[in-house]
């Protein structure tokens, strides 16, 4: 049986410092995609839509070879804009001030998660 809304929260902030431990046990600011996996997480998490700050996580912890070469040049071409600090600040911002779940928090339907990893293959589609 699955935990119900504060225990995938829990979860969540949970996988979310084990992604900014590792960083840390690696001497290292996240790379541009680890950068945008926990940006889109935690703006996720605040959202409440839960399942896709799972999708993100997920892709955070996606090996560099499985990676999209096109994401991958699409993102090294844009400046880095949060660091692991701002990361952290980020997510304490969020459990202090969406700590509890609400009646609106979302449950995102799978199809709407897996469309988040459409949209970031789409990043790397030319622009217009």
């Amino acid at each position: 049986m699955q935990g119900g809304p504060i225990d995938r929260k829990d979860r969540l902030h949970e996988n979310f410092v084990a992604a900014l431990d590792l960083l840390d046990a690696e001497q290292r600011e996240p790379d541009r995609w680890e950068e945008e996996c926990l940006s889109y997480a935690l703006g996720a998490m605040a959202c409440g839509m839960y399942l896709v700050a799972e999708v993100e996580l997920a892709a955070f912890r996606r090996p560099l070879a499985e990676r999209s070469p096109e994401v991958i040049a699409t993102l090294a071409a844009k400046p880095a804009r949060f660091t692991k600090a701002m990361l952290r600040h980020g997510l304490d911002y969020v459990q202090q001030h969406y700590g509890q779940p609400q009646v609106a928090d979302l449950d995102v339907p799978p199809a709407l998660a897996a469309g988040q990893l459409d949209f970031q293959s789409s990043l790397a589609a030319p622009s217009r």
